[in-house]
């Protein structure tokens, strides 16, 4: 068998390091004088926002920099968080709403981002969220599994994200045609939640211009390239890093807003900016999982 050929086993090198505590994650590698952040999040699951006051917070002790859509909207950041979107099966594009870094406008899911709190420590950033002036106006929910209710979002109608299907059209008619028993079921999907062992984190720092971000993720390209284009600089003068990891799941491998938060507050500021998710917040933010339902007919000669 060829060396290096498919199939073989690897020999795991790393465990003697992570079963001895010698692993390095992102919070061991963060600089000493890195400055701390909090993320002010929504408490609603679905609401507009009719005050964001954060004149107190900025002046709050140890705080630096407080900053919310209006700022990153001051800033030229116009880009939201990216995902893929499907072809429908009529040939048009399926919906592809805006993701805001920083909610705009309304909140559409408890723990949405709304406000980035950067201070000296974690507790004079968590000091000064409280003092975040946030009033709301609570609007519908949904919570079906199927189409139809409130729309969170304009670009999906009935809460629609696609309507997709692959195969040939025609010939799997035939079939069900031609059959002489037909079975139809629904089937209903878990919802699944990624539960790493350790929270998401990173950290950001300038250096001549050139940004280098160490985030706990699952590969490099896919946060360099969006963080070019939300930043709207080139890809040479990124550098990202992933240092030992924690579980991912799949759930950390895409941009989410504290990495380009603290991107954008190490170049404001001149230092290194580094956030670490708490537990409590890892389970409102970094699980896409959801009820999926979804009908099969199956046909039998």
């Amino acid at each position: 068998m060829e060396k290096f050929g498919r199939s073989q086993s690897v020999k795991r090198l790393e465990d003697v390091r992570f079963l001895t505590g010698s692993g390095k994650f992102v919070d061991d590698l963060a600089p000493p004088d890195a400055l701390k952040t909090y993320v002010f999040r929504s408490p609603v699951a679905h609401a507009k926002i009719r005050e964001l006051n954060i004149n107190v917070a900025r002046k709050s002790q140890g705080v630096h920099l407080v900053i919310t859509s209006r700022e990153l909207v001051s800033w030229g950041i116009s880009h939201g968080m990216e995902a893929t979107v499907v072809t429908n099966l009529d040939g048009s594009k399926g919906a592809e709403p805006k993701r805001p870094f920083l909610a705009e406008g309304k909140v559409r899911f408890v723990g949405e981002a709304i406000a980035f709190i950067v201070a000296e420590n974690i507790n004079q950033a968590r000091e000064a969220a409280e003092l975040i002036r946030f009033e709301f106006e609570e609007l519908p929910i949904s919570l079906e599994l199927a189409p139809g209710t409130t729309a969170i979002h304009p670009e999906a109608p009935e809460n629609i994200a696609f309507d997709w299907g692959i195969g040939d059209k025609e010939a799997t008619e035939k079939a069900f045609k031609n059959s002489k028993y037909q079975v139809a079921l629904d089937i209903v999907d878990n919802r699944v939640i990624a539960n790493s062992i350790e929270p998401r984190g990173c950290f950001s720092e300038w250096n001549n211009g050139r940004l280098h971000t160490c985030v706990n993720g699952q590969g490099v390209w896919m946060i360099k390239s969006q963080l070019a284009r939300a930043l709207n600089i080139s890809e040479d003068k990124i550098r990202v890093t992933n240092p030992d990891v924690g579980g991912g799941f799949g759930m950390k491998a895409f941009l989410y807003p504290e990495t380009l938060l603290c991107s954008l507050a190490a170049k404001v500021l001149g230092r290194s900016v580094c956030w670490i998710s708490d537990r409590t917040e890892a389970m409102l933010t970094d699980n896409s999982g959801r009820d999926l339902i979804s009908t099969a007919e199956l046909a039998f000669n």
